[in-house]
């Protein structure tokens, strides 16, 4: 056994997909974990994980995580149960999610920062009966939590094991994560995201930003929404997720990158392009990503005075999710002449209304609470509560907490927050 206890079955609230979803050919039958093992089978030496000067290849994370998911099977772990990753560790994380995906679980990431109260609402929220975290999360776990501690003396025992043959459990229309929202309160939440909303948001990133195929560079710690969607992006391509452990290293890296691309949010980037600004002749990446809020105009400004030749595309998630509702790029020429909190055009397999008090969809012009629907969207939320919206075709209304109205030219403007509820 490589636990400290035996975990406990418990399926995740929500449980496995069963009803039918829109498809595509590209996405027909994967998960991903699928997408993952594809590009390991084709380039194995191939790095996925660069965090500062040490790489894991995918070959390796491969074969690691299949490892650890034949334990976590062993130990109990089954199809549709919530599992808890807790890493200080990119490289940790990312075999940590693999495995968990490949046993059929669903993945609760867990930025390593958390403790005390914050993971006991997790825990509580999530339902999770299993924890995998890396050596310094031992002690943030209560005593009788079943852990699996990605030390030194469990991946020696990880290492003589095969591959359990039912790998891999999951299907695309299973659920992958639970992202809990960083919100405290009764309406603290989480929310379910399957396989194929993965793949949709993936690819139509790739067909509106191009193919992430080199680094993918994120500042953000393991586990946070940023980062798990800048890592889908570069495995998607079979790119490198690139994690610098310094500010100096980040810096360096994204001034002289030229081909590489980066996963911010508005809030990190700023400091971010202010260093970089204060590199003589800056090329730059290739683009910028900014998932998060609104863009503050004054950022796009900025980001075009110090690396005009960087394409820059802000992608509107809200409540700090993974998942973009709306995507709009700027230019150089145009991009500062837009309204303060324009945030673009709903991106593919996304429904986005702006609804009135009792439900009803608002004409443009109209303010109301910016709302969401769609299979490129999270399929189910557990723990939430406050007015119940009615559930769109296809899916959950998300609320985003944002008011809003639409434009007359088809982009959607933010114009405040909603009132407690």
């Amino acid at each position: 056994m490589i636990t400290d206890q035996a975990p406990a079955g418990g399926r995740a609230r929500g449980g496995a997909r069963t009803e039918e979803r829109p498809a595509r050919p590209w996405a027909q039958s994967l998960t991903l974990d699928a997408v993952f093992s594809r590009v390991a089978r084709r380039r194995p030496a191939g790095i996925a994980v660069r965090e500062g000067a040490v790489g894991l290849s995918y070959g390796k994370a491969e074969l690691r995580s299949a490892q650890l998911a034949t334990a976590l099977v062993r130990g109990g772990v089954q199809l549709g149960d919530p599992v808890i990753v807790h890493c200080d560790d990119h490289r940790q994380a990312v075999v940590a999610q693999l495995a968990v995906l490949k046993a059929g679980g669903v993945c609760v990431p867990v930025p390593p920062e958390v403790s005390g109260p914050g993971l006991e609402r997790i825990a509580d929220i999530s339902g999770a009966q299993a924890v995998v975290c890396g050596p310094a999360g031992r002690s943030a776990w209560r005593s009788g939590s079943p852990l699996v501690v990605l030390d030194a003396d469990t991946w020696g025992k990880v290492r003589v094991l095969r591959a359990d043959p039912s790998l891999p459990r999951s299907g695309p229309m299973d659920p992958a994560y639970l992202l809990i929202a960083d919100e405290d309160g009764p309406d603290a939440s989480g929310q379910l995201i399957d396989h194929r909303a993965w793949q949709f948001s993936m690819a139509a990133r790739i067909q509106q930003v191009g193919v992430a195929d080199g680094a993918v560079t994120v500042r953000e710690r393991p586990t946070g929404p940023r980062t798990i969607s800048a890592m889908w992006w570069a495995f998607a391509c079979g790119g490198t997720l690139h994690t610098p452990p310094r500010a100096g290293e980040l810096v360096r890296s994204l001034a002289w990158s030229g081909t590489a691309v980066a996963v911010f949010s508005p809030e990190e980037y700023a400091p971010v392009l202010e260093a970089v600004a204060l590199t003589p002749e800056a090329v730059g990446p290739r683009a910028v990503v900014l998932v998060g809020g609104p863009c503050p105009r004054e950022l796009v400004e900025r980001h075009f005075q110090v690396v005009p030749t960087t394409r820059l595309r802000a992608e509107f998630a809200p409540a700090g999710g993974a998942m973009p509702w709306t995507a709009m790029e700027f230019s150089l020429l145009e991009g500062t002449k837009l309204p303060e909190f324009t945030v673009g055009s709903p991106m593919p397999n996304v429904h986005v209304q702006v609804l009135g008090p009792e439900g009803a969809v608002l004409p443009p012009g109209r303010i109301g609470e910016v709302c969401a629907a769609g299979p490129a969207l999270p399929f189910d939320s557990v723990r939430a509560v406050g007015r119940e919206l009615p559930e769109a075709d296809g899916g959950l209304m998300l609320r985003s907490a944002r008011m809003g109205r639409w434009r007359t030219d088809g982009t959607l403007e933010i114009t405040g927050t909603c009132a407690a509820r």
